[in-house]
């Protein structure tokens, strides 16, 4: 996907040339991110911009509050711009540890958020696209920006340092200042995705709905209560979010794209349905407690009744639609076993991983499986 169709330029504009000074030959590396203590909470952004092992720049800014992804644009444009003030016609890397921006940023994901829109765009228009790449790098790559955010988020203030290279002493992560890495999207490399269910049964029957069941993330090692997704768990969620995205369209184009929400009240699950919304545009998820995992102590006929209930209001609220349901493991098995009308004994069969994504179809008292437990990274 060209940048272009990823931002609806309007007609001709992309095609306008565009005087630009000839290049320096620089090349500038800009580190940023974002968070917010609550998603949405107080929030605030950190941006480093590096040339070699030299800092030439930090910004940071308390934001008040807002989401995660808004801070997370903000520290990008507030790098770019930096960078843009040392050098307008350098080359730039960004280098992030937000999948999401990274890849709407590079083109590979839609942006359909108004907020993310509004910002993608803000941040299009510091340089010519053909000047910057985009790297995601894990987060804990990504520290001297991660400090700044943290740092304006406890004080509540702002950090506009400039460097020359003799006052600057910071040391550069593993990689930075490299040449930005030569990006061949493979486009015309990847054979497509065949369709194999085209002649599914269930595809006779309009009023058929589509599950499409998406495992969350991992959790800490350190189990116990209601953890959040590691570093890792967010990489898999984002993935998740890409192949949802691409139901109905470039994955299972049979299918009715998705138009429902649904997760788990744990919070893995509803981070997970979060960045989902994000991606695939669905809105804000909505919290079905009968998909919630089983309790200690529950019994499976119990977990059964409550998965049978949820799936007996799809069947007359969701006719015809695809929903997804962002749900941990055992409750994605007992989805499974119950439109296939395997006995509660025999769920252990259903093996489900983190971040992986399951589509089903049930109709008429009658159920298929389309896909169990695919690895969200297939789709990317």
């Amino acid at each position: 996907m060209s940048q272009a169709s990823l931002f609806d330029i309007e007609p001709g504009e992309a095609e306008r040339p565009q005087e630009r000074a000839r290049p320096s030959g620089r090349v500038l590396v800009v580190e940023a991110d974002g968070g917010s203590r609550g998603n949405p909470g107080p929030a605030g952004y950190g941006a480093v911009v590096r040339e070699g092992d030299t800092v030439l720049a930090e910004r940071a800014e308390f934001l008040g509050v807002c989401s995660n992804n808004v801070a997370e644009y903000s520290g990008l444009i507030a790098g770019l711009r930096a960078a843009a003030e040392i050098d307008p016609t350098a080359q730039v890397e960004v280098r992030m540890d937000s999948r999401l921006v990274v890849e709407q940023m590079s083109g590979n994901w839609k942006i359909k958020h108004a907020d993310m829109r509004r910002l993608a765009l803000e941040a299009r228009e510091v340089f010519p696209p053909g000047q910057v790449r985009y790297t995601w790098v894990p987060r804990a790559e990504n520290g001297a920006a991660d400090a700044l955010a943290n740092d304006v988020m406890d004080s509540g203030g702002r950090i506009e340092r400039d460097y020359t290279a003799a006052e600057s002493a910071s040391p550069a992560p593993s990689g930075a200042g490299d040449e930005p890495a030569v990006d061949d999207d493979g486009e015309d490399d990847v054979p497509p995705i065949p369709d194999v269910d085209t002649n599914a049964p269930s595809l006779s029957d309009p009023d058929a709905v589509t599950l499409v069941l998406v495992s969350p993330g991992v959790a800490p090692r350190e189990r116990g209560g209601d953890p959040e997704l590691t570093a890792q768990g967010m990489e898999l969620a984002g993935a998740a979010a890409a192949v949802v995205d691409q139901i109905g369209d470039g994955l299972w184009p049979h299918l009715a794209p998705p138009s429902l929400l649904l997760a788990s009240p744990l919070v893995r699950a509803q981070q997970t349905a979060e960045l989902i919304s994000e991606v695939a545009g669905l809105g804000v998820p909505t919290v079905d407690d009968d998909f919630a995992p089983a309790q200690p102590g529950e019994e499976r006929t119990h977990l059964a009744a409550r998965v049978e209930r949820a799936l007996s209001r799809l069947d007359e609220s969701c006719r015809g639609c695809t929903v997804v349901v962002a749900a941990h493991a055992d409750v994605i098995a007992a989805i499974i076993g119950t439109v296939v009308e395997a006995p509660t004994e025999a769920w252990d069969v259903f093996r489900i991983a983190p971040g992986t994504v399951s589509v089903v179809r049930r109709w008429r008292g009658r159920g298929e499986v389309h896909a169990m437990g695919c690895p969200a990274q297939l789709g990317s």
